[in-house]
C-alpha cells in the first residue's frame, strides 16, 4: 500500500539479470566507470577552480568536495567481490556533497538511481536488497535534509549552484541511459540464447524420433532389392532409397548441430593421419563430382599425426568438399594439406563463383544458404559449414575462408598438433 501510495523507488522484488548476463553487466559498467568517471571529477575540479577564482567564501570546502567525488569514482572501480561496499560508499559520499551544499539535495537524491540500478543489475539476493535499500533510505534522507537542514551549509552563488546541478544531472542521465541500453541488450541476448537452446533441444528430439522410422523405411526398401522386380519398379526403388539416404543425412546434420550447440557432443581422440583422412574423403565424394569438374589431391608427405576424432575430422572435411561440389560447375576442386607451425592445415579450393566479402560472415550461420550471381538453390538446410566450423573449434582449431567473386573459394581447416 505504502509503495503504491508514494510511487517511489523501492528494492526490486527479484534479480534484474541472470547470472551470466550479470557478470557481463559488471564488466561493462566497470569499463564505463573507468572511461567516464573522470569527467565528473574534472567537472568538480573546474567548479572548485571557479570558486577560488571568484573568491567565493569557504573555497577549501569545495576542494574537499571534489576529493569526495574523486574517492566515489575510485570506489566504483573496486573488484567484483567488493561491489556492494563500493556502491554503499558511493551513495554515502554523494550524500555528503548534497548535504554540504544548499540547493543540491534534490538532484543528488536523483543521482542515487545510478547505484540503485547498478545494484539491481550486478548484485543478487541479500546483497542486492541491502544495497538498494540503502539507496532508498539515503534518497529520502537527502530530500528531507534539503528542506530541514540540521547543520550549516555552503551557500554558493547561483551560477555555481546551477553548474553543480547541471554536472550531476548530466552525469546521472548519461549513466542511466547506458544502464538502460545495457539491460535491454543483455536481456535480449539471454532470451535469444534460451530460445536457441530450446530450439536445438526440440530439433534433437524431433530428429531422434524421425531417425527410427526412417531407418526402418530404408531397411525395408533395401530388402526389396533382393526380390524380383520389374525394371520400372527397380527404378522407383532406387529413387526411394536415394531420397531416404538424403533425408537420413539431413536428420544426422540436425542432430549433430543440436548436440554441438548444447555441448553434448564429445570427441573420441586418437592419433590420426590427416593425409589418409583426406584421401578417404576424396574417394567418398568422387562419385558425386560432375564430369566437368576434377577432384584433385595435393598432400604434403610425412605430416605428424593429429590427436583428433577421426570420424569428426572426416565429417568436417567432407562438409567442406561437399560444399565445393555443390557450387563448382566446371574446373577443379583441390584438397591440400600442409603444416604451419604447431598446426596442420587441410584446405579445399574450388573454382566456383566465389563469395562476396559482405556475405562471408553469413556463410557459417546455421540454416543460411546464400543466393547470388553464379549460385543456385541447392538441396540441404544450410548446416554443413556450421557443423564443420563447430567441429573444428571443438578440436581447438578453426576454419578460415578466402574468397573473391569470380575466382573461387578456399576453406582451410586448421587443427592443432598435440602439445601445440
Amino acid at each position: 500500500m505504502w509503495r503504491i501510495l508514494f510511487d517511489a523507488p523501492w528494492p526490486d522484488e527479484a534479480d534484474t539479470l541472470q547470472r551470466p548476463a550479470s557478470i557481463q553487466a559488471a564488466q561493462r559498467i566497470r569499463a564505463y566507470w573507468r572511461t567516464r568517471g573522470w569527467q565528473l571529477v574534472l567537472g568538480e575540479v573546474v567548479l572548485w577552480v571557479a570558486v577560488v577564482a571568484w573568491e567565493v567564501p569557504h573555497a577549501p570546502a569545495y576542494g574537499f568536495l571534489a576529493g569526495v567525488i574523486a574517492l566515489a569514482v575510485v570506489l566504483g572501480l573496486l573488484p567484483p567481490r567488493l561491489t556492494m561496499a563500493g556502491l554503499v560508499g558511493i551513495v554515502l559520499l554523494f550524500m555528503v556533497q548534497g548535504m554540504l551544499i544548499a540547493g543540491l539535495g534534490a538532484v543528488t537524491a536523483l543521482s542515487y538511481m545510478v547505484p540503485y540500478t547498478i545494484a539491481g543489475m550486478v548484485l543478487s539476493g541479500r546483497r542486492r536488497l541491502i544495497a538498494q535499500a540503502w539507496c532508498v533510505v539515503v534518497f529520502w534522507v537527502s530530500l528531507v535534509y534539503e528542506v530541514l537542514p540540521t547543520f550549516p551549509q555552503l551557500d554558493p552563488p547561483r551560477y555555481i549552484l546551477v553548474s553543480y546541478n547541471i554536472l550531476i544531472a548530466a552525469f546521472t542521465f548519461q549513466t542511466l541511459r547506458l544502464l538502460n541500453q545495457l539491460a535491454v541488450e543483455l536481456n535480449a541476448e539471454t532470451v535469444t540464447a534460451e530460445v536457441r537452446q530450446q530450439s536445438h533441444q526440440f530439433l534433437a528430439r524431433v530428429s531422434h524420433e524421425l531417425r527410427t522410422p526412417l531407418n526402418s523405411v530404408l531397411g525395408f526398401a533395401k530388402l526389396l532389392r533382393r526380390t524380383d522386380l520389374t525394371d520400372k519398379q527397380a527404378g522407383f526403388l532406387v529413387h526411394v532409397v536415394d531420397e531416404g539416404e538424403h533425408l537420413n543425412r539431413l536428420v544426422s546434420d540436425l542432430l549433430d548441430s543440436a548436440h554441438l550447440s548444447t555441448g553434448k557432443l564429445t570427441l573420441k581422440r586418437a592419433p590420426c593421419d590427416l593425409n589418409a583422412i583426406c584421401t578417404t574423403v576424396a574417394d567418398e565424394h568422387r562419385p558425386h563430382v560432375p564430369p566437368t569438374v576434377t577432384l584433385a589431391l595435393d598432400l604434403t608427405p610425412e605430416l605428424p599425426p593429429l590427436d583428433c576424432d577421426r570420424m569428426r575430422v572426416r565429417q568436417a572435411l567432407g562438409n567442406l568438399v561437399s560444399n565445393a561440389i555443390k557450387h563448382t560447375r566446371t574446373g577443379t576442386i583441390t584438397i591440400r594439406t600442409r603444416q604451419r607451425g604447431a598446426a596442420l592445415l587441410a584446405s579445399v579450393t574450388d573454382t566456383g563463383p566465389g563469395i562476396p566479402e559482405e556475405q562471408q560472415k553469413l556463410i557459417f550461420v546455421p540454416f543460411v544458404q546464400l543466393d547470388g550471381p553464379g549460385t543456385e538453390r541447392r538441396a540441404g538446410v544450410g548446416l554443413g559449414l556450421d557443423i564443420a566450423l563447430q567441429l573444428a573449434r571443438l578440436h581447438g582449431g578453426n576454419i578460415h575462408l578466402e574468397s573473391l567473386p569470380g575466382q573461387g573459394s578456399t576453406f582451410t581447416l586448421e587443427l592443432p598438433l598435440p602439445g601445440g
